[in-house]
């Protein structure tokens, strides 16, 4: 049986190993390097999963290690999931707007180690935001809350932006919210749309919203 695993070697299967993927297709067989992790254009380490998930699904199927690697390093994902969508004097813009939930959002901000500007909002599903608060106070430099939801982001993130030199921003619209971004973003920086909340607020789901956001980043100049 091939399995996958980001924590253990499996008898056969493909894994991660530190900093690299690696696949072996059967028990006793050398170990071969697929790709490294910095070498992946998708974020974040449940994406290193679902990698490891296709390599493993293709293996069975005959692929080889270099086949896996070719399809690893080019595939960008899908869109409104962690979409690199530009990257204008040296920031770049990444739309997530399929994170209509605390936990969706959490899972996007540890993809990413630059300095983050996120853009968060939309309606709220009733949900905790406690924990999704402490981490942006631990990995955000600049949030904007925008949207039917802000003033209870607002309230979130209070207790966490005093302590940690989180700043935190209002605006009533994603356009808005964009436009806001492009002003205090830095070289270097990721403005991440990762809202928590649903699009119903504004749009007709998170397709539209992620439309919207998109086209306000290439309207930038």
């Amino acid at each position: 049986m091939l399995a996958f695993s980001l924590e253990q070697e499996p008898d056969a299967g493909a894994w991660l190993a530190g900093d690299t993927l690696l696949w072996r297709p059967e028990p006793a067989r050398a170990a071969e390097r697929i790709c490294l992790v910095s070498e992946l254009k998708l974020r974040g380490r449940h994406n290193i999963a679902n990698v490891l998930a296709a390599c493993a699904v293709s293996g069975a199927a005959g692929a080889t290690a270099a086949a896996m690697r070719e399809v690893a390093v080019t595939f960008a994902g899908v869109e409104h999931r962690l979409e690199p969508v530009r990257t204008l004097r040296g920031v770049t813009y990444y739309n997530d707007s399929i994170a209509t939930s605390p936990e969706r959002s959490m899972a996007a901000l540890r993809a990413f180690d630059e300095p983050l500007v996120l853009l968060a909002g939309g309606r709220d599903k009733h949900l905790p935001w406690a924990e999704w608060a402490t981490l942006v106070g631990e990995r955000v430099r600049d949030c904007i809350c925008f949207g039917e939801m802000a003033p209870l982001l607002l309230q979130a993130l209070g207790p966490v932006a005093a302590g940690r030199g989180l700043r935190v921003h209002a605006c009533s619209t994603l356009e808005q919210a964009v436009a806001l971004a492009a002003q205090i973003a830095r070289p270097g920086d990721v403005v991440l749309l990762s809202p928590g909340g649903t699009s119903f607020d504004a749009y007709v789901d998170f397709a539209a919203r992620g439309e919207a956001f998109r086209q306000a980043v290439r309207a930038l100049s």
